[in-house]
């Protein structure tokens, strides 16, 4: 039997990850320039956004109110529906995941490599 990982010392904050979800959509206004891997990892962090949101605390909450949805308008805009679950309908099923709950799942970026653009065509 393996070892399980260590427990990080420290779980990241809130503030932390909202702060590197605006730093990603940020980058979209020049464009994705990476795969669709890296693309599903970072849309990752925004479920972990979501799935987390109700265990934090008011403060907490209050303090990054603005920048997520400062974000998110950001992602909205520099996005367009990709027609389908980037991870893919099994998946989706799986998870329970739509494109009104879950809509970053759903998104692609305007701008991206066209690698991406066939992976993102290649997704079931």
């Amino acid at each position: 039997m393996k070892t399980p990982p260590p427990i990080p010392e420290e779980r990241e904050s809130l503030a932390k990850r909202v702060a590197r979800w605006a730093k990603i959509v940020e980058s979209l206004e020049r464009g994705w320039r990476f795969d669709l891997d890296d693309w599903l990892n970072d849309m990752d962090l925004r479920q972990l956004i979501h799935e987390g949101w109700p265990l934090y605390g008011p403060d907490e909450k209050a303090e990054v109110e603005a920048t997520i949805k400062r974000a998110d308008s950001f992602f909205l805009l520099h996005t367009v529906d990709a027609g389908k679950c980037l991870w893919g309908r099994k998946t989706a099923k799986r998870e329970k995941w739509s494109a009104k709950t879950n809509w970053w799942y759903f998104r692609k970026p305007r701008k991206a490599e066209p690698d991406f653009i066939e992976e993102v065509e290649r997704v079931k």
